[in-house]
């Protein structure tokens, strides 16, 4: 129990002094029993006993809800433990609610904690709110409204190095944006899995926003065959090219951190403590919509090369689409050689765009694409034709090679990378901000010259879905929706919380090792065995072990290795990717029939 994740705040020798002298407490007890009771005997009998222990100890809970005590906080992470274990989701969502009012009211998040108690006894309570800070993030599955236990609130240190606490000996660790200090560390393996949850609730907060900016798109803009030869026949051709060219590019920036030699590379130091199958995902990521931009490039070249006698230079977008291209054939070429490109349908968000057999060649048809919607500005554009030299270098030495060129060892023909508030950071800004100690700078980086950019991005409360998305034709339900325009999507352990016991629809929630990113995997499925990753890069990522263990059951459950890191998916697993999907398939020629891809 005690190294589950954000669960270690019972100190162990006291713990055991306590039980062996009879002083500890009967109600602490009890929860504790209701916890283990599911490890140690996870029979019908053991599940029945930790349901009668979980029931004392809410009946205390309820009886003692008028007092203001850091003891109830301790009971209230307790419980709410045994029923993340048991599934009881509508149980944890409002407790949860209750334990971090209590905290906030205790104000043990601002480091305001008893000055009569030992160091050890504080270091409880600390850890007590992260574990309230991990659990937020999970519940809120990537929405940034959901949060209560907001990271710049959280000024305590994370928890700290084992010997420190179990000695009950006072130590300054580190906080959470601390730059991290020299071994041996301040914090232990608890304070890590924290810098990671935070890390990886704000991608899930980028790839949300992204996904929601897509529901917004009308159906006669969203990329098809139909809307392709429509727009490219219309004088609004240049703004649908720039709309899915820099959609599609978007999502390549926020998962180029995974690929080796980008310029933006995190270091090797942070990718070894991301879990290998998120970096594996990103990764796929990163290549399935680079893939998407190529096939639209190829589908809108081929639109404008059938227009004749028109008169002028057979131009497909915009001045902007040639920049665009070499971080898309780069991309392309390391999915060459790292065969990232096998078996990508299944774990992307990339719209899918026509069934075809992905191999080498087809890869490469995709690279000429991109370079055919270039070549027309080289006649109108420098730039454009150093753009258009640059790629085909790029091809040329991977072909004699097998080998993309380092980026951060390149000079770019574009001049050197900006270091102004223009430029919007990814996930590697966010990754090094962790790293350095440094968050300020991420948030400078945030900054825009334009104050509606700067809200955009710096608001706490990122832009809502279009009105009416989601209204329907009959005028009482229309008013609904249209009066709850402005409230975010529905993450997993919400709409599980939502449903009513025994509804049809209330289905036991299940690890899924498609969708699921946080248990630790391994990368055969996604790296060849003849050329890892970890021999350019250095990082050591060997094996994903495939299976569907169980993560969550409705009944007494065994814990599982997905209950260990259990977290919601960024890929899938919420209202807008479900929307989304939806969306996708109903778009006539844009659906993919089976083993496409």
């Amino acid at each position: 129990m005690y190294w589950l994740p954000c669960q270690g705040f019972l100190h162990p020798d006291t713990t055991y002094k306590e039980i062996q002298e009879g002083t500890f407490d009967p109600v602490v007890a009890a929860a504790v029993c209701g916890i283990t009771a599911v490890f140690v005997s996870p029979s019908d009998s053991g599940g029945e006993f930790g349901v009668k222990c979980s029931a004392h100890v809410e009946m205390y809970l309820f009886q003692n809800i008028y007092k203001f005590s850091d003891d109830l906080l301790v009971l209230f992470a307790l419980s709410i433990t045994f029923n993340l274990i048991r599934g009881e989701f509508a149980k944890l969502w409002q407790s949860f609610g209750v334990a971090s009012r209590l905290m906030l009211g205790l104000r043990v998040n601002w480091d305001v904690l008893p000055q009569n108690q030992t160091f050890a006894q504080q270091e409880c309570l600390r850890r007590i709110a992260w574990q309230l800070f991990y659990l937020d993030r999970m519940l809120a599955g990537g929405y940034e409204e959901y949060i209560s236990c907001r990271a710049e609130n959280m000024q305590i240190a994370l928890p700290c190095s084992e010997a420190a606490f179990r000695e009950n000996r006072p130590i300054n660790a580190e906080r959470l944006y601390d730059k991290p200090g020299s071994h041996p560390s301040t914090i232990n393996l608890h304070g890590y899995q924290l810098r990671l949850i935070d890390l990886r609730h704000r991608i899930q907060v980028l790839q949300n926003e992204l996904t929601r900016f897509h529901m917004s798109l009308p159906p006669e803009i969203l990329l098809s065959d139909q809307t392709v030869a429509k727009y490219m026949a219309s004088p609004e051709r240049a703004g649908y090219v720039f709309l899915h060219t820099h959609l599609a590019v978007s999502h390549i920036d926020l998962y180029r951190f995974s690929l080796p030699g980008q310029r933006d590379k995190v270091s090797v130091e942070i990718l070894r403590k991301l879990p290998r199958e998120f970096i594996a995902r990103s990764q796929k990521q990163a290549v399935a919509h680079a893939m998407c931009l190529g096939r639209f490039c190829d589908a809108i070249q081929n639109e404008v090369d059938q227009m004749h006698d028109t008169g002028k230079l057979k131009l497909a977008g915009d001045h902007s689409t040639f920049q665009m291209s070499t971080q898309c054939v780069r991309v392309l070429l390391v999915a060459l050689q790292y065969g990232l490109y096998r078996d990508i349908a299944d774990v992307t968000t990339a719209p899918l765009w026509r069934s075809v057999e992905v191999d080498e060649a087809h890869i490469r048809f995709l690279i000429d694409s991109v370079q055919r919607v270039t070549r027309p500005w080289c006649d109108i554009l420098n730039v454009a034709q150093q753009a258009y030299n640059h790629n085909a270098t790029l091809v040329e030495d991977f072909s004699k090679t097998r080998k993309v060129a380092d980026q951060r060892a390149a000079v770019s023909m574009f001049g050197s990378k900006s270091e102004g508030s223009t430029r919007f950071p990814g996930p590697d800004a966010i990754l090094e901000s962790i790293a350095t100690g440094k968050p300020e700078e991420y948030h400078s980086r945030m900054a825009s010259h334009s104050p509606s950019d700067s809200t955009r991005w710096l608001g706490s409360h990122p832009s809502s879905p279009t009105p009416n998305m989601f209204a329907t034709k009959t005028g009482t339900q229309t008013t609904e929706a249209s009066q709850g325009d402005a409230a975010p999507g529905i993450p997993l352990f919400l709409a599980q919380a939502r449903n009513r016991p025994g509804s049809a629809t209330q289905d036991p929630l299940t690890y899924d090792a498609e969708n699921s990113l946080m248990p630790m995997g391994d990368l055969d499925a996604v790296l060849p065995d003849t050329n890892p990753l970890m021999n350019i890069e250095g990082v050591p990522m060997s094996g994903m072990h495939s299976g569907d263990p169980s993560m969550f059951q409705q009944a007494i459950p065994q814990p599982s290795a997905g209950f260990l890191m259990a977290q919601q998916s960024v890929f899938g697993g919420d209202v807008f990717m479900e929307h989304y999907m939806n969306r996708q398939h109903g778009q006539g020629g844009y659906s993919q029939p089976p083993g496409g891809y």
